[in-house]
C-alpha cells in the first residue's frame, strides 16, 4: 500500500513545473495579442493616412472647382464690363478723331486741341482700365512678386503726385505731408504706387472740381501709414462692408465711369504687403483711407 502510494505520487504533476508552463503560456498570449495590438495600430494609422489624404485631395478639388468657378465669373464680368466701360472711351475717340478732320483752318486750332485733349483723356481712361484688369490677373494667378527696394518717402511721393495731376479734375490738388518717421523706407515700391494710384484716383474721380486732396505718410514701430483723405461723396453706410469686393460699386457711384475693381486690387495689394486696410467715410462730407504695412529689409549679401 506504501508502495502504491509512493508510486503515484512520483507521477504526480510538479506544481512549480506546471506554474512555469501555464506563466510561458500566457507570456506567448500576450506577445501574440501585443503584436495584433501593433497591427491594428498600424492598420488604424493607415487608415487615418488614408482618410487625410482622401480630405486634402477634396479640398484640393473644392478649392480648384472655387477657383474655376471664379475664374468663370472673372471672365463673364470681364466681357459684360468691358463691352459697357470700353464703349464710351472708344465712341469719344472716333467721335473726335472725325471732327478734327473737319477744323482744318487756322482759327480752329482752339477747336482742334479740345478734340485732342478729350482723345488723351478717353486714351487715358482705357489705359487705366487695361491696368486694373492686368493687375487683377496677376493677382489672381499669383504671379505678383514682393521685391522690397529703398525709397526715399517724400520723393517717391512727390514724383506720384507729379504723375497724377494731368489726370485730376480741374482745380484739384493732392497736398502732401510727411508727418513723423525716418523718411528712408524699404519696400516694395511698385506694389505702393499701384496702392496709392487707385486711392488717389478714386479721391480725385469721386471729389468736385477745386477740392484738395489729401496725402500723409508716417513711419513709426517698423511700419508705414498712409492716409488719403478726401471731400467727396462718400460712402453709403449700407455698402461700406462690399466696398472691397470685385466689381462692386457703392449705389451713389453708378454714375462715375469705373470698373469697381479698384478697391479690391487695393485691397489685394495690401494683403500681398502684410498690411491691413481701412476707411471712414460720411455722405457728402468725404472718405479718409488707411493703410498700414510692415517694413521690409533687403537682402543681404551672400
Amino acid at each position: 500500500m506504501n508502495e502504491m502510494t509512493s508510486e503515484s505520487a512520483g507521477h504526480a504533476p510538479d506544481p512549480v513545473s506546471r506554474l512555469n508552463e501555464e506563466n510561458h503560456l500566457l507570456r506567448q498570449q500576450l506577445a501574440d495579442q501585443a503584436v495584433e495590438l501593433d497591427q491594428l495600430r498600424q492598420a488604424l494609422q493607415n487608415c487615418e493616412e488614408v482618410k487625410l489624404q482622401s480630405q486634402q485631395n477634396a479640398d484640393e478639388r473644392a478649392e480648384l472647382l472655387a477657383q474655376e468657378r471664379k475664374l468663370s465669373e472673372l471672365k463673364t464680368n470681364f466681357v459684360t464690363l468691358a463691352s459697357h466701360e470700353f464703349r464710351t472711351p472708344i465712341g469719344t475717340i472716333l467721335m473726335s478723331a472725325s471732327l478734327i478732320g473737319r477744323y482744318n483752318g487756322e482759327q480752329d486750332g482752339p477747336k482742334r486741341e479740345r478734340h485732342v485733349d478729350r482723345i488723351k483723356s478717353a486714351v487715358a481712361d482705357l489705359t487705366a482700365l487695361l491696368n486694373e484688369f492686368l493687375a487683377l490677373s496677376h493677382i489672381e494667378q499669383r504671379t505678383v512678386p514682393n521685391k522690397p527696394v529703398s525709397l526715399v518717402l517724400p520723393t517717391f511721393c512727390q514724383e506720384l503726385i507729379e504723375e497724377m495731376e494731368p489726370v485730376l479734375k480741374p482745380g484739384q490738388s493732392i497736398q502732401y505731408e510727411h508727418t513723423a518717421g525716418d523718411s528712408s523706407i524699404v519696400i516694395d515700391g511698385t506694389m505702393v504706387k499701384n496702392i496709392l494710384i487707385n486711392l488717389l484716383g478714386n479721391a480725385s474721380k469721386y471729389s468736385a472740381e477745386g477740392k484738395e486732396i489729401g496725402l500723409t505718410t508716417t513711419v513709426r514701430n517698423g511700419q508705414v501709414k498712409i492716409d488719403v483723405i478726401d471731400e467727396g461723396i462718400g460712402v453709403p453706410d449700407q455698402d461700406k462692408d462690399k466696398l472691397f469686393n470685385n466689381f462692386f460699386r457703392a449705389r451713389n457711384a453708378i454714375h462715375f465711369q469705373g470698373t469697381g475693381l479698384g478697391l479690391y486690387v487695393v485691397k489685394r495689394y495690401v494683403d500681398l504687403l502684410g498690411g491691413t486696410i481701412s476707411f471712414t467715410s460720411q455722405l457728402d462730407v468725404g472718405t479718409v483711407f488707411t493703410v498700414n504695412l510692415p517694413l521690409a529689409t533687403l537682402p543681404t549679401a551672400a
